[in-house]
């Protein structure tokens, strides 16, 4: 193609329309580098909030609770998990609440579906070998 016909501004625009033309078609290809990176993301959150559920030694099980985490496609939550009152639970809780919202947006912009059971609910938490363990 020869462009010598064009005036100096013309050319101008056409650089500047091929230019946007190439970075739309450049960035179509990463919604599933997104979707990827979204899920590492949601990953490191969660296993963010299991390290500080696992801070703690369980020795006594009156200081241990548990709360739901996660939010599945349906509704409602992926699980539960135990947690020990003695560490900062204001900011535990914070961040078990920003996964369950980023993971509820996660589901909505990609489309993401689940089954609709709901976990069984603990009905308390034991000590075995150190460790918090859900009963039901």
């Amino acid at each position: 193609m020869r462009f010598e016909h064009l005036s100096p501004m013309k050319k101008i625009k056409l650089i500047w329309i091929l230019v946007l033309v190439g970075i739309c078609f450049s960035c179509g290809n990463d919604d599933e580098m997104s979707q990827e990176q979204e899920a590492q993301n949601l990953k490191r959150m969660f296993s963010e909030i299991e390290s500080l559920a696992s801070s703690e030694s369980c020795k006594d099980s009156s200081n241990w609770t548990f709360t739901s985490v996660g939010n599945k496609a349906c509704g409602g939550p992926s699980g539960f998990i135990a947690y020990s009152l003695n560490i900062e639970t204001d900011v535990f809780l914070e961040k078990i609440n920003e996964h369950k919202i980023a993971q509820q947006e996660f589901n909505k912009k990609w489309g993401i579906i689940s089954n609709c059971s709901l976990p069984p609910q603990p009905s308390r938490v034991e000590c075995e070998n150190g460790k918090a363990v859900l009963k039901y």
